[in-house]
């Protein structure tokens, strides 16, 4: 019989707080599902004293947090597609094994997708907190702090695994930027929200500026739009994410054109008239990712793990036993009917 006791060595320390204290009021050879019982009732327990809590409102669903280790993204009226697509995606990526780099789920009902949660939020607002900007334009007119490059490179080294990993399996993200990509306890990012993620060669219907640009004369008959899914796509995407965090800005968010600022900034990227780079050692690999330069996902990962020198290999941490408990815990919520409590209009 599998116990708590026998396997108790091979959890990571993010489990042994909550196992050790849950385990500790069962007898010192419980089962494994005696265990996963406590757990169930503990987390009724939590829910009926705290409940979910608001974190954000995005396009597709309201994200709420549920306890320190789930949250739960619900779909809003008339984005049923939308988290269809996200469904879809994270059945394909769970026939694989798992990149340490890409947010997990845990478990997905029709309206819902229960995933990990992220503590310390995402990169965007993270780059937020150490700036300075004008009331009226929002224009970014100084950086308090600027991350350290090698910071920014660590970063940089596991979104570029990430998207390799993806277009391993034939996909293409299609909304990397850094509010899509969350930070985790240990330092580590992970990319998440797929609801916008397609296989590589389909149309790309939209993007988030100044991470997509609508293609330009070399577009030919795609002129106009953002073009098909893939290597082209997602390295001018990663480009700009790697100009923001060694910047500690968005590109041109430190410029101002008035009310059409949003249109003119469409029409510089579609024109190629990107931000001036050059003084640092990552910006041959931006100004590549910007002129598409790169013919893989997987090149461009390369040179961004050589960018500075040290040695970098993708390591995994994840506690297999630990996901097995949250995809359990998250069906017993998905179950309990809390979802039906959260509002979403």
């Amino acid at each position: 019989m599998l116990s708590y006791q026998s396997y108790r060595h091979l959890l990571a320390p993010q489990a042994h707080e909550e196992l050790a204290t849950i385990a500790s009021r069962l007898p010192p050879n419980a089962s494994l599902s005696m265990l996963m019982e406590a757990m169930e009732k503990s987390s009724r327990s939590v829910h009926a004293q705290i409940g979910p809590r608001l974190l954000s409102l995005g396009s597709t669903g309201f994200t709420f947090k549920l306890n320190k280790y789930i949250v739960v993204k619900k779909v809003r009226p008339g984005r049923d597609c939308n988290l269809a697509n996200e469904r879809t995606i994270f059945d394909i990526l769970e026939r694989h094994p798992p990149s340490p780099y890409i947010v997990r789920s845990f478990y997905r009902t029709e309206k819902a997708i229960f995933l990990e949660y992220a503590t310390n939020g995402d990169l965007a607002s993270f780059l937020r907190e150490e700036q300075q900007r004008d009331e009226s334009s929002q224009r970014v007119i100084e950086v308090v702090r600027r991350q350290p490059l090698d910071r920014c490179f660590r970063w940089m080294k596991q979104l570029g695994a990430a998207a390799a990993w993806l277009e391993e399996l034939g996909l293409a993200h299609c909304d990397i930027r850094p509010g899509n990509m969350l930070l985790c306890p240990a330092g580590h990012v992970k990319l998440a929200d797929f609801d916008r993620t397609l296989k590589i060669g389909e149309d790309m219907l939209s993007g988030t500026e100044p991470f997509a640009r609508l293609l330009g004369d070399e577009g030919g008959l795609d002129r106009g739009t953002y073009g098909k899914a893939g290597c082209r796509t997602e390295q001018f995407a990663i480009g700009s994410v790697f100009y923001s965090l060694t910047r500690g800005y968005d590109p041109f968010e430190d410029q101002w054109w008035g009310p059409d600022h949003g249109p003119i900034r469409m029409q510089k990227l579609q024109r190629m008239e990107l931000p001036l780079i050059g003084h640092l050692e990552c910006d041959g690999v931006i100004w590549s990712c910007w002129h598409g330069r790169y013919n893989s996902i997987t090149k461009l990962a390369a040179d961004i793990a050589a960018v500075d020198g040290d040695a970098w290999r993708v390591t995994c941490e994840e506690d297999p036993l630990w996901v097995k408990a949250r995809m359990h815990e998250s069906k017993m919520i998905a179950q309990s009917g809390i979802l039906e409590q959260l509002m979403t209009c």
